[in-house]
This record gives C-alpha cells, structure tokens and sequence, in this order.
C-alpha cells in the first residue's frame, strides 16, 4: 500500500483478499476515507467480493452500497474498454501489425474471476520498433489523439495514444517498443521473445496476445521497482499471487532461472516475498534458494529506500555503453523536442511561439534544478 494508508487499514485490506473474515472496527477508518482508499487502490471490486454474502454486523451499509456501486460502474466501464481494444487490435491486424499485450489488461482477462475486478488506468502495448508510424497512422484514423510525451531515442520508449469515447469513459493506450525507459530493464524481454511464446486471450478477440505465465510474473515482479520506486500496492501483489498460484513447479523452477539469467533476481525475490506475507502466496523453497542466491546484480539498486529522479538518471546513463548515446540521453533530458515544450506550456498553435523557444528551455531547466534542490524531483 502507498505511505499514505495506515497499517490497520493496509493489514484489514491484505486478510480480506486472502478471504479472511475482518471487522470494521479493526480497520480504524472513517467510511469516506476507506472508500476513497479502495478506488484509488483499484481495490472496490475485490473488497466487495470478499464482503457479498458474508454476515458482518458491523460494516455500515452505506460503505457495503458504495462498493457494490463502484464495482457494477467498472464492470461498465470494463465493458466498454474491452469492445475498444478489440477493434483496435482488429484495426492494427488488418496492417500486420500484432502488439503483445502487458500487464493488468490481459490480466484481467486470464488470471481474474471477471475482468471488472482489475480496474487499470491504461492499457499497455509491445511492438516492433519499426511499427511506430504505423500503429500512429492507424489509430489516428480511429479516432485517437497522440499524448503530451517528451521522446527520444532513450528517455522514453513509448508513445500514449488516447480518446474518449460518447460514453465519457477514457481509452488511453501506451505503445512500448521496449518493456521500460530505465536502460537497465530496457532489454530485459523484447517483441521477439514475448511474441515467440505469448499466448490468446480469446475473450479480447482472435488478435489478442499476452505474455506466457512466466513472462507475465516476470513483468509484474520487476514492475514496481522499475517503474515506481518499489512502491508496494495490493493490486499489484495480487496480480502477482495470482499468476503464482497457476504455476506449475516446472514453472516455478523456469521463472526463477529467467530472473537469474535476466539479473533481476533479487527484485522478484521481494515481491515474491511480499506477496507471500501480504496474500499468502506459495512460493516453492527451492525457487526461493535460486533467487537468494544470485548474487550481486546492477538492478538491485532499484530496491534502495528512498530513490530519486537523479539516482534513475545516472543508472540510465551507466546503462548504456557508448559515450555517444549517454550524452544523447543527457541532451534529450535538458532539451526535449520543441513540439513537446510547447505543448507542455500551452503555446502550440500560438503564432511565433517557436521564438520563445530559449526562454521556454531556460525556464524549465531552472525549475528541474529548484526541484532538485528541494528533493521534490
């Protein structure tokens, strides 16, 4: 759970998902505060399934009516994404162009009871490299308007396609051509490789592929230490639980070997070990030895307690191997594209805005540094 929630309520959360019994008077928690937790949390699904048709005396009916609320609108909402995505994926097909879907999106549809109980903000999209303009031309013609992002050849590997839909419900699809922008998961698992062994996820459609089981827990360990600073959230270890609860020891034993050999052992081991303490997760002795035995991997660092925005520069730059494109990540950082600037400070469109150019860079720069400075960056 974020910082920001308190033990009992994170403790009460984790025994309801495990199918624990739990008091409302144990959570400790006003009933606004504990609803506006379980949204934020993408939780409200999976509470109210635990609760329907259990006897609890003590849950005020108005926090059991809101969930069930919460959960019916994102089975509505699910609804909706998912005949968006088909036609997406039907659209990019009839182009040749097959993405691997990642993370909660084909979760939802192979490791969860109903695809309403793992809400997601986005969906997420590996292709080909050379796709790029391609993927652009054909989800402009659906409709869809490309996201504010500062590109590049290694400070983003991915580009934010989305719209919203005569319902009010927003699609927001992220196309990656690599798993992350820090250099050292960069190329922890490429198209190829996924693709090679993804599976169907028949209920999105003939087109839709996800990441084979031992793919997809290794995505899911390594997610949060690569993409936000290991922050610990239940929807998160419960993706986790679920995908290692459908291993086989084969299966088991494959996984730890690919993150020894992909050197992100000691992260999976974390959340392994997290989701065991949390949700009760199984994990097999033996691939709790392999993973502690590793040894000595330049991802660990991403475990370090309170990581910044300048620790993850300089490990993306010790990443790369050349001197030229260390120094083209640290130019594509201070300098991004000028489309980019004037979109980010509302000056698109804006006649000679290009002249404000300089002071726009100078501008933003200077406040990085503030923000450094201030440990806010």
């Amino acid at each position: 759970m974020t910082q920001l929630v308190a033990a009992p309520l994170a403790d009460g959360l984790a025994a309801l998902l495990r199918g624990e019994s739990v008091s409302w008077a144990a959570l400790d928690v006003e009933p606004g505060a504990f609803l506006t937790v379980c949204v934020e949390e993408d939780l409200a699904g999976l509470v109210h399934r635990q609760l329907a048709g259990r006897p609890s005396a003590d849950w005020p009916p108005s926090v059991r009516e809101e969930l069930e609320r919460e959960a019916r609108a994102e089975v509505m909402r699910e609804a909706l994404r998912r005949r968006e995505l088909m036609a997406v994926l039907d659209a990019l097909a009839a182009q040749g162009i097959r993405p691997i879907l990642l993370k909660g999106a084909p979760l939802a549809y192979t490791v969860y009871e109903e695809p309403g109980l793992r809400p997601r903000g986005d969906t997420d999209l590996l292709i080909r490299r050379e796709e790029r303009e391609d993927v652009r031309r054909v989800m402009s013609t659906l409709g869809y308007g490309a996201t504010n992002y500062s590109d590049g050849e290694f400070l983003f590997h991915q580009f934010e396609m989305a719209k919203d839909d005569t319902f009010g419900v927003s699609h927001a699809l992220d196309f990656h051509w690599k798993i992350s922008t820090e250099s050292v998961f960069a190329d922890l698992l490429d198209y190829e490789e996924l693709a090679g062994e993804s599976v169907s996820v028949p209920a999105l459609g003939p087109q839709a592929r996800g990441a084979k089981p031992v793919h997809a827990l290794l995505l899911a360990c390594v997610h949060p230490a690569m993409h936000h600073r290991s922050l610990e959230r239940l929807i998160w270890l419960y993706d986790i639980h679920l995908l290692a609860s459908r291993l086989s020891s084969v299966e088991f034993d494959g996984f730890a070997c690919l993150a020894v050999r992909k050197g992100v052992a000691a992260i999976c081991l974390r959340e392994l070990e997290l989701a065991r303490a949390r949700l009760g997760t199984g994990v097999p002795a033996d691939v709790v030895r392999t993973l502690a035995a590793a040894g000595s991997e330049p991802s660990a660092a991403y475990l370090e307690p309170e990581r910044r925005w300048s620790d993850e520069l300089v490990s993306n730059v010790r990443g790369l191997q050349r001197w030229s494109d260390r120094l083209r990540l640290l130019r594509e950082v201070a300098f991004p594209a000028p489309r980019y600037m004037l979109r980010a400070y509302r000056l698109d469109g804006v006649a000679a805005a290009g002249a404000l150019l300089p002071a726009l860079y100078v501008h933003r720069g200077l406040r990085g540094i503030w923000k450094v400075l201030r440990k806010r960056k």
